[in-house]
């Protein structure tokens, strides 16, 4: 069992140390995990009603930069736990990344702004 599916309550001293870690451990992979989801569904669903081709003409030469460190993030906990992030991958639409550092939207998902 995976330390980020086990909750346990231990007393000793060295165990409650180890618990602490454990649950640190846990909120950060959590926290992660709602950052990548939140990343997409902010630019893909933007509840402002912000389309994503607005968003990535605003996001200029940072673009790729952005959508790059984005699916790095999601390579990781996706190799931890690919579940944790299936609704943040289910609404991404196609892109080009841009030699200038710009990103051109193909396609959003529907649903999309």
């Amino acid at each position: 069992m995976s330390i980020l599916d086990n909750n346990t309550n231990i007393n000793n001293e060295p165990n409650v140390v180890a618990n602490r870690i454990i649950n640190q451990t846990k909120q950060t992979f959590t926290n992660m995990a709602n950052s990548f989801n939140e990343g997409a569904k902010i630019f893909w669903q933007n509840p402002r009603g912000v389309s994503p081709e607005d968003i990535a003409v605003a996001l200029g030469t940072n673009a790729k930069e952005i959508f790059e460190l984005h699916y790095k993030l999601g390579q990781l906990l996706g190799s931890i736990k690919p579940e944790a992030i299936t609704t943040g991958l289910s609404i991404i639409g196609t892109f080009n990344i841009n030699n200038d550092g710009t990103v051109t939207i193909l396609s959003s998902p529907s649903g999309s702004a």
